[in-house]
């Protein structure tokens, strides 16, 4: 029997098959595709030829480290109503939901930290599993785990992926390929970068498991040396 899990009411609606008759899937705008893939085209043409230049190595770069993170928290009891950002819900009517959750991480490089999370869910375009009841929605999230001591350092972590109500287990999955945000990652973790796969698993009592895996690699800025008159 479906409880309460990541979206009670959608339950009702996959068991009643409805997941297949929700409205038709949303399309992202053909033109601002478009325009993504040429802005990072052009912007990573352009961050090629800074990179050519000597004058424009500032930074060391740290080996390519394989990265892993494991821990456990709790899914929030409320279930925000849009997207988490605050931005737009782009589901084909609109509909969002916002997950938020808690815990304790221990991640490579990173140690024992705590960390948040907020995904937000495409409550409209949800496909049945074929198994009653399951059904997967998509959604987007950022994690940030932020290390516990004098001079706290967070590391942000950007995901898209499937949230699926496993039809064969007590309780829900979101399973999401990540990259490090580099802009938001702060302390030592400012100028990180990396990759890798990221899962959650949400029992009944809204108990959360945590666990990913990847590459990261760290950046140091390093004096530019100043010219000899």
């Amino acid at each position: 029997m479906f409880n309460r899990k990541l979206f009670p009411y959608l339950g009702i609606l996959a068991l009643l098959g409805a997941g297949s008759a929700l409205a038709d899937p949303g399309h992202a705008n053909l033109a601002q595709v478009h325009a993504v893939l040429e802005r990072r085209f052009l912007s990573g043409a352009a961050s090629s030829s800074v990179l050519e230049s000597p004058a424009a190595t500032t930074t060391k770069v740290s080996p390519l480290l394989q990265f892993s993170l494991h821990g456990t928290g709790a899914e929030n009891a409320t279930i925000g109503t849009g997207t988490c950002s605050g931005n737009a819900c782009a589901a084909s009517m609109g509909d969002c939901s916002c997950l938020m959750f808690t815990g304790n991480v221990n991640a490579t490089d990173v140690g024992n930290a705590t960390w948040t999370a907020d995904i937000t869910v495409n409550t409209d375009d949800c496909t049945n599993t074929g198994t009653p009841p399951g059904f997967c929605c998509f959604g987007d999230g950022v994690m940030d785990a932020t290390t516990i001591g004098k001079s706290p350092s967070t590391l942000e972590i950007s995901f898209t992926g499937p949230v699926c109500a496993d039809p064969n287990a007590n309780g829900d999955s979101v399973q999401g390929g990540f990259i490090i945000v580099t802009a938001n990652s702060t302390g030592k973790f400012a100028n990180s970068a990396g990759t890798g796969e990221i899962n959650f698993f949400v029992a009944d009592d809204l108990t959360t498991y945590l666990s990913g895996n990847g590459v990261f690699q760290l950046t140091a800025p390093t004096p530019t040396a100043t010219p000899t008159p």
